[in-house]
């Protein structure tokens, strides 16, 4: 803090502190910087955990759609499910019903993974967003939810299977 008392907020340009991109990007490079290292400590990139979660929360998928889901680059995924494949985290599997799709699932080892970094980022939480209370916190999550969901839908267009809403 500065002795001219005007702490934090003066480290900042001004004007750059009314941009709302600039925010959100700053405060989710500062929140990122942690828990790379935590994920980090567990043997696993960002987007290995992402990976790993929408497999948790949704079930096997095909690449294409966890792409879709994560917003990816397509050829990214590839590289990230043949690294999770390599330490027993996900099999891939013919889909049953399309013998053309190739499935990602979790296995036993990457399910126990998920839970074990997930908790990890969830304890990362309280000392990230210390400044705010939890209401405000909560409100966070549900503008910052908002404004991801409308970018998903906008990403993903009128019609695909996928779009919130």
């Amino acid at each position: 803090m500065s002795d001219s008392g005007e702490g934090a907020a003066g480290v900042r340009p001004p004007t750059l502190l009314g941009i709302a991109s600039y925010l959100a990007g700053n405060v989710a490079r500062a929140a990122m910087r942690t828990l790379w290292r935590s994920l980090a400590e567990h043997g696993l990139r960002l987007s290995q955990h992402a990976v790993l979660v929408a497999l948790h929360d949704f079930g096997p998928l095909a690449q294409a759609e966890i792409a879709d889901r994560l917003d990816l680059d397509r050829s990214q995924v590839v590289g990230f499910v043949d690294a999770l494949e390599r330490h027993g985290f996900v099999t891939r599997s013919r889909d049953p019903r399309d013998r053309r799709r190739t499935l990602v699932a979790l296995t036993d080892a990457g399910a126990a993974a998920e839970r074990r970094v997930t908790e990890a980022a969830r304890d990362l939480q309280p000392a990230l967003f210390a400044a705010l209370s939890p209401a405000e916190l909560d409100q966070l999550v549900g503008l910052l939810t908002r404004v991801l969901d409308a970018h998903d839908a906008a990403r993903l267009g009128p019609g695909h299977p996928l779009r919130p809403g």
